[in-house]
């Protein structure tokens, strides 16, 4: 029983007493006492309003309130005392004063017994107006709610999913004690874990104008779901797909609703509905802008391409594209299926598209265990369920282009990595951001803290510094100006290994304090920027894949792989065959390529590990020694040949740079068929055009040197190496399959060494402590070198200070994308 205490009797009576008060002002009014005055807002009700309205759920023996308001011909709200009538009093009664008892109440309006249960209609009046019905459902106490599908008749639904716009009916069935009461409950509220994989749409009782316990789920965003549905505060907490009989038996339960994965995405040059032509690579001048389009296939085999003969045509599916050279070609923003390249300087790049979780093949890392049961494959008559496991699901192929035309001034910025090692009080450190397009230095940028690396974002808008004492993000505009270029990262220390394609996430590698750690910084607020630390020790490289969906991050000195993921817990460790320093990804970013060393009985070799379940894809590729760094470049088709007069096949390739030359390790990506009795992860295979070696090789003939950096021109046909023990730039040409160098003046060796996006010219940080910007036309030349002056104060160009280890001398130099 409920009790309450009213004052709605004394309320009344008051009415009752204050009636010849009322009956003077009104006479009053029709003979003008004291004086005229102007007539109010009219007092009649044109519209009243109840509280809660059009309709509710309560248990029985539970209270309600409600409350009721009115407006006048002119919309003005006025006061007025209201009755409230309930339909069958023997379900629900209310007292003067709006409480409503799911029951009935005592005399006094304060105890309320439970009695019936049903629907009841609940109104407020006033002065002859009375407001629209509130449908009160009384029902028992809920214990549990239900939700499943229901199987239409002479209907049978396409499971375990559903394409995009195909629907199935949900239905909710409420329990007390066992007993079904779903009758005189409601109305039932819809909701999913996943609200982009299904549209949920009430079926509406026509008699109370109110949602039913069904509802209509359709299909949407390619992912899995839960479906909810509540009622009286009590929310389900379990979802089921309807269940039927075929010559194949019974359907096995599946506790989740799903809308098709994506399978395959294709990309074609050319806007959407063009004829496919299945070019996947482009020539062209700068400021010409090219249409991508994603050809998109689900596991059921309906695709993206208009089919007037189909009735399922997938749509607005939100493929994540990425870049991987944006400032030569980048993505155009807003893009879902089709996608507008940008090019806005000379150079080389690709673009590529995925099915990235959190936003497509929704739910990952969710792996039904239904999925993976050989009843689910027999019932439906399919190799394996595993392909409706959400997973990432990459463009086979990148679209890539060589953009041509004058190139326009790069900036980069200097610096020294002396003072690294060095306290705060003891040594500060100065940066210099400088343009091709002047030959001068500009003026020095005093550092907050003392750097040990730097790295720049693709899009060329965060420079991350990493450091002993401290980590920052520097905006590079800022650099020279009034406004502070620098975010620090609060307890961030270590070496910065990776930036994710857009500079919204970044990994930073303590191995200096102990325990060591891992920083991954959230910098997609840079003004503000965060970070959580992870216990992995001896981290030394790093890579983002281009989806930004993980990083891979190799540790315990390279002995073994860890990778880490917004949407799942840390992976690994997983051991490696050997010591690796270095990783990539695959221009589709499919893929991430790990250079191991030779490590006893294992050769030195490449292993591609695939991004949507952390294997290893294929048998790794051997290589010649152990790898320096790793390149990978855009689906570029290389005209010449290797050392050895082989033609190298098209494909993804990665050049793996080593102290006598460089492997060219070529893989053909394709997807995964529905046949395959795994999950739909793509395939790969690594291919040559060597018959004796499975990587091709450049030889440079220059015996073993000490390479620090490996670059491709735009168009592929030249490789430029620089290396710390040589005073040119050595340069293979496939044409000729020959090696000449680029001289640096002054006899200078290279000490740290990039180049511009344009790929117009290789900065040099020079033993001779200049810094030359060396052009890669008509055969190349060492066209600029810059000196820099003292610091005030300082007989050093670079640090306040001169470190215990002695003078601080340009020793960094890189390139703003």
């Amino acid at each position: 029983m409920r009790r309450f205490h009213s004052g709605g009797l004394r309320h009344n009576l008051l009415q009752y007493i204050s009636l010849p008060a009322l009956a003077v002002t009104f006479l009053c009014s029709l003979a003008g006492c004291g004086g005229s005055r102007p007539a109010g807002p009219s007092q009649i009700p044109a519209k009243i309003t109840l509280n809660p309205s059009t309709s509710t759920s309560v248990q029985i023996g539970s209270t309600l309130t409600f409350s009721a308001s009115a407006q006048n011909g002119s919309n003005s709200n006025i006061n007025l005392t209201y009755s409230f009538q309930s339909s069958d009093t023997s379900i629900l009664n209310i007292a003067p004063n709006g409480v409503a008892c799911a029951g009935r109440w005592d005399a006094a309006f304060t105890t309320c017994t439970p009695e019936g249960t049903g629907v009841v209609q609940v109104t407020a009046s006033a002065q002859g107006a009375s407001s629209s019905p509130t449908f009160v459902f009384v029902h028992p106490p809920i214990d549990h709610i239900t939700v499943i599908g229901i199987l239409p008749t002479n209907q049978t639904l396409q499971e375990p999913c559903l394409s995009q716009g195909q629907t199935m009916t949900v239905q909710a069935k409420a329990f007390s004690q066992g007993a079904d009461v779903t009758a005189s409950v409601g109305p039932f509220n819809w909701s999913a874990d996943n609200l982009s994989v299904v549209k949920l749409t009430p079926i509406i009782n026509a008699a109370y104008n109110v949602a039913t316990n069904q509802a209509t789920a359709t299909a949407n965003t390619p992912g899995i779901a839960q479906i909810y549905a509540s009622a009286s505060g009590v929310a389900s907490n379990s979802f089921q797909q309807p269940q039927y009989t075929n010559a194949q038996g019974t359907s096995p339960v599946l506790n989740f609703f799903e809308t098709c994965p994506v399978q395959n995405i294709a990309l074609e040059l050319g806007p959407a509905g063009s004829q496919q032509t299945g070019q996947t690579s482009f020539i062209t001048a700068k400021g010409n802008d090219q249409t991508i389009t994603a050809v998109i296939t689900d596991v059921m085999g309906n695709t993206s391409l208009e089919d007037p003969n189909s009735l399922t045509v997938l749509k607005n599916i939100p493929l994540t594209w990425s870049a991987s050279q944006p400032a030569v070609v980048a993505a155009g923003t807003s893009c879902t299926q089709s996608c507008s390249a940008n090019t806005p300087s000379p150079g080389a790049g690709s673009i590529t598209a995925s099915c990235s979780p959190p936003t497509c093949n929704v739910g990952f890392p969710q792996s039904p265990a239904i999925l993976s049961s050989p009843a689910c494959a027999q019932f439906f008559q399919l190799a394996s369920c595993q392909q409706f496991i959400p997973l990432p699901v990459y463009a086979t192929t990148a679209i890539s282009g060589v953009v041509t035309g004058a190139p326009s001034p790069n900036s980069f910025i200097a610096t020294s990595l002396g003072c690294s090692a060095e306290t705060p009080e003891a040594c500060n450190t100065s940066i210099y951001s400088i343009s091709t397009g002047k030959a001068v230095t500009n003026n020095p940028n005093p550092l907050p803290a003392q750097p040990n690396s730097f790295l720049f974002d693709l899009a060329g808008d965060k420079l991350f510094m990493g450091g002993a004492y401290g980590a920052l993000i520097i905006n590079p505009t800022n650099l020279g100006t009034q406004t502070s270029p620098f975010s620090a990262l609060g307890s961030v220390t270590g070496k910065v290994l990776a930036s994710s394609t857009n500079g919204n996430f970044a990994v930073f590698s303590d191995t200096l304090h102990t325990p060591n750690q891992v920083y991954i910084v959230n910098a997609t607020n840079s003004t503000s920027p965060s970070a959580i630390a992870l216990s992995i020790t001896g981290a030394v490289a790093a890579a983002f894949s281009p989806d930004e969906l993980k990083a891979f991050i190799i540790a315990n000195g390279g002995n073994s792989l860890y990778i880490y993921s917004t949407l799942q817990a840390l992976q690994g460790p997983i051991a490696l065959a050997g010591p690796a320093n270095t990783v990539a990804f695959s221009s589709n970013g499919a893929f991430a390529f790990v250079g191991e060393d030779s490590f006893g009985s294992n050769p030195a070799n490449l292993t591609a590990f695939n991004m949507c379940d952390n294997q290893a894809a294929g048998t790794p590729v051997s290589l010649l020694s152990n790898p320096i760094s790793i390149a990978v470049l855009p689906g570029v088709h290389f005209e010449g040949k290797d050392s050895y007069g082989n033609a190298i096949p098209d494909g993804t390739h990665t050049l793996v740079l080593d102290a006598t030359g460089i492997d060219i390790v070529t893989a053909n990506i394709s997807a995964q068929p529905l046949t395959a009795t795994q999950p739909l992860c793509q395939s790969l295979t690594f291919v040559s055009g060597d018959p004796v070696r499975p990587a091709q090789r450049i030889e440079l003939g220059q015996g073993t040197i000490h390479p620090i950096n490996l670059f491709a021109s735009a168009d592929g046909t030249l490789l430029y190496v620089v290396a710390s023990d040589r005073n040119s730039i050595l340069v293979y040409d496939f044409s000729t399959r020959g090696i000449s160098g680029i001289q640096l003046l002054n006899n200078a060796t290279p000490v740290s060494a990039d180049m511009t996006a344009d790929a117009s010219t290789i900065l040099i940080a020079g033993s001779d402590g200049m810094l030359h910007e060396v052009s890669t036309a008509a055969g190349g030349a060492d066209l600029v070198q810059l000196q820099f002056a003292n610091l005030p104060n300082s007989q050093n160009s670079f640090c306040t200070l001169d470190p215990t280890t002695g003078a601080c001398t340009l020793d960094f130099v890189a390139a703003r994308p």
